[in-house]
């Protein structure tokens, strides 16, 4: 089995005419945090679309290039982006909850959608997913409350539980701790670690701080383009491209 869990070929994304994404060539390994950091518009949050294919949900989008997970084609003619958001996971940067369902109905939904019906096996995968979110604790007498009556950091929390419900070998995390106060950010940077252990993690942050800290790799984006990748400790200590040094040092603009 290739350590490389997920690779990217010249990827390009388009908004009608605008591109958004220009040719981006990466490769993910497995039991890795992987950050994405750049400029605010620099494309960062559409790339990561494009790698369980949320971006073609967008009027106007397009996408060019391949995406191998496992060494197939999630744009292939064939491939079926249900399928393949079931083996990609995402979190959003904005917690949401789905309103009107309860705490263990938000985890299970996607094990559901997949046909599982057996009662025993659903307890089981919330139970599993909620104790991997380090949510279980928190909310195992309440399971049947609403999951929007939580905290912010609790519905991040269920939000990534219930990304786990469908066991991807990949997550993919938007700006996850961008909403959440300092406390809760730091449990969701814990969890990304001790999450590396069973998945690959792939994180969009503005955070330099927290990439340093969390992420094997880094990648800096600028305006659509990768402008250096490789391990996080070379990148913040030694980078080889001085647009990467002038934003880490702030002097970028």
């Amino acid at each position: 089995m290739s350590d490389v869990v997920l690779k990217v070929n010249d990827l390009k994304a388009w908004f009608d005419d605008f591109n958004a994404v220009k040719g981006i060539d990466l490769e993910y390994k497995r039991n890795t945090i992987n950050a994405i950091i750049g400029p605010s518009g620099c494309g960062k949050s559409t790339y990561i679309r494009c790698l369980n294919r949320i971006h073609e949900e967008v009027a106007g989008a397009k996408i060019s290039g391949e995406v191998l997970l496992e060494g197939k084609n999630i744009y292939a003619p064939d491939a079926d982006p249900v399928e393949v958001r079931k083996h990609i996971g995402m979190v959003f940067q904005k917690p949401n909850p789905f309103p009107a369902m309860s705490i263990f109905d938000n985890v299970v939904i996607g094990p559901r959608l997949w046909g599982e019906r057996n009662k025993k096996n659903l307890e089981e995968i919330a139970y599993k997913s909620l104790q991997k979110a380090a949510l279980w604790d928190e909310v195992k007498d309440k399971l049947h409350q609403e999951g929007t009556s939580l905290s912010g950091g609790q519905q991040q929390r269920l939000c990534l539980a219930r990304t786990l419900a469908t066991n991807p070998p990949i997550i993919l995390m938007d700006e996850p701790t961008s909403a959440l106060d300092p406390i809760a950010a730091a449990k969701v940077e814990d969890l990304m670690m001790e999450l590396k252990d069973e998945y690959t993690v792939i994180v969009v942050t503005h955070n330099m701080q927290q990439a340093a800290r969390v992420a094997d790799y880094t990648s800096f984006f600028v305006l659509g383009e990768l402008i250096e990748h490789g391990l996080s400790s070379d990148i913040f200590t030694n980078p080889k491209n001085q647009k990467t040094e002038d934003y880490i040092t702030g002097r970028f603009g």
